[in-house]
């Protein structure tokens, strides 16, 4: 009886590391920190401030702004203000990849967590911080995201930091 204890409790313990220290695989590891292609244009010329009004607009170039090497583009100079005054506020978490594809598990397509891309006008703004989603051929991931929110964001924000130790 005393041995099926210690092998009991030996296989809970080795559990609880296990569980501790996920392996998961991520896809897109290669992509640069933010989301933005080889013109370094954040959220393909959405005006990031407009997403705080319930709005997903698309910015104009002559109201663009350089902000550590990735341009944003502004509706007009207010909103560029806005930005310039306190950037941090408005920026895309995650760098502005699918906040859902961050944190899920394997989808129904066999494919892991990472780096995926997002449709501008598909957000959320959860306390205060500005989050993106892909929607594409019916998968629409704020819905999903939506479905256990709390969950989800906890998970996108553990694995975003294993993603980018140290990084930014």
């Amino acid at each position: 009886m005393k041995s099926l204890y210690v092998t009991l409790v030996f296989f809970l313990i080795a559990n609880a590391n296990f569980a501790q220290k996920e392996k998961v695989t991520f896809a897109n590891l290669e992509a640069p920190y933010y989301n933005v292609g080889k013109d370094s244009l954040a959220v393909n010329g959405y005006d990031v401030t407009e997403y705080f009004n319930n709005n997903a607009l698309r910015g104009l170039a002559k109201y663009q702004y350089n902000y550590q090497g990735i341009i944003y583009y502004f509706l007009n100079e207010k909103n560029k203000s806005k930005f310039v005054k306190h950037p941090k506020k408005y920026l895309p978490q995650f760098g502005g990849y699918c906040a859902y594809g961050i944190g899920m598990n394997t989808d129904s397509n066999g494919n892991p967590p990472g780096k995926y891309p997002i449709d501008p006008k598909t957000f959320k703004i959860i306390n205060n911080k500005l989050y993106l989603f892909y929607n594409n051929s019916g998968h629409n991931f704020l819905k999903v995201w939506e479905s256990n929110e709390k969950a989800n964001l906890e998970q996108a924000h553990k694995r975003w930091k294993r993603i980018h130790r140290g990084n930014k």
